[in-house]
């Protein structure tokens, strides 16, 4: 035998050694097999917002007299302005009628768009019409119909009205992220961590695979059910409730196996 040959043979044998005292030995795994005791960290974001705005806001007032008539006419219009218009969901007129002869209806229009037909009485009424015809600049008409044969007087309205629009602004946080089955099989505990800061007094809440895991404020350091989560994709949605913001600077989902 070369003299080699037993040096070969020791070197490779302290190796095996040194692998086994300093790795902890080897894994094999087959199908079913579990992942020793270690943890991976999920990041779902950071630098980001959370928020839920609702509410109502006037933004046009107008009123006088509408009148039409074979000898005369006049109409009541307003010019007004919305922000962030894709946020409305739906516009009120509130209407107060004064005085009126009652010879023909009232029209309303908003960007030529009808909204209201009728002889609305004296006092006040409700006008709702679809947030989806209201642009970043808009305008409000109220026109008299025509008195027709009464041709001795016009059709009046004398009246006042504003125009609010509701709102509903939303920001929330979708994110998905994939397990194997292997990690699944090894799982131990799990564990959601979100840290920011709060403005508003509503909670915020966090979805997993559609089941709530958590309700509350920042910061946020607790365990969940692990039978949330599955094999293949997993999908966590943090979302606020109501007038609140949520600036977050870190949200993870650790796992651990074991």
């Amino acid at each position: 035998m070369p003299d080699f040959i037993p040096v070969l043979i020791a070197a490779i044998l302290g190796l095996i050694v040194m692998m086994l005292v300093f790795s902890g030995g080897f894994d094999f795994y087959g199908t079913g097999g579990k992942i020793s005791q270690s943890s991976r960290t999920i990041t779902l974001g950071e630098d980001f917002t959370i928020s839920y705005s609702v509410g109502e806001n006037t933004v046009s007032e107008f009123g006088g007299e509408a009148s039409n008539g074979l000898f005369s006419y006049s109409e009541q219009r307003s010019d007004f302005d919305i922000e962030n218009v894709g946020d409305v969901t739906e516009g009120t007129i509130n209407l107060n009628t004064q005085n009126s002869n009652y010879y023909g209806n009232l029209m309303v229009y908003i960007n030529e768009n009808e909204v209201y037909r009728g002889a609305p009485n004296i006092g006040d009424k409700s006008i709702s019409f679809d947030g989806s015809i209201l642009q970043s600049s808009n305008s409000i008409r109220a026109v008299a119909e025509t008195s027709g044969w009464k041709i001795w007087a016009p059709t009046v309205y004398i009246f006042d009205a504003d125009v609010s629009v509701s709102y509903e602004s939303r920001k929330s946080l979708t994110s998905e992220f994939e397990m194997t089955p292997m990690e699944v099989n090894s799982l131990s505990r799990a564990r959601l961590l979100i840290f920011g800061t709060r403005k508003g007094d509503a909670d915020l809440e966090a979805r997993i695979n559609g089941v709530e895991i958590f309700s509350g404020r920042t910061p946020i350091y607790i365990d969940f059910a692990i039978d949330q989560l599955q094999e293949g994709i997993n999908t966590i949605d943090l979302t606020a409730g109501p007038n609140t913001n949520y600036n977050i600077s870190s949200a993870q989902v650790v796992v651990f196996f074991g």
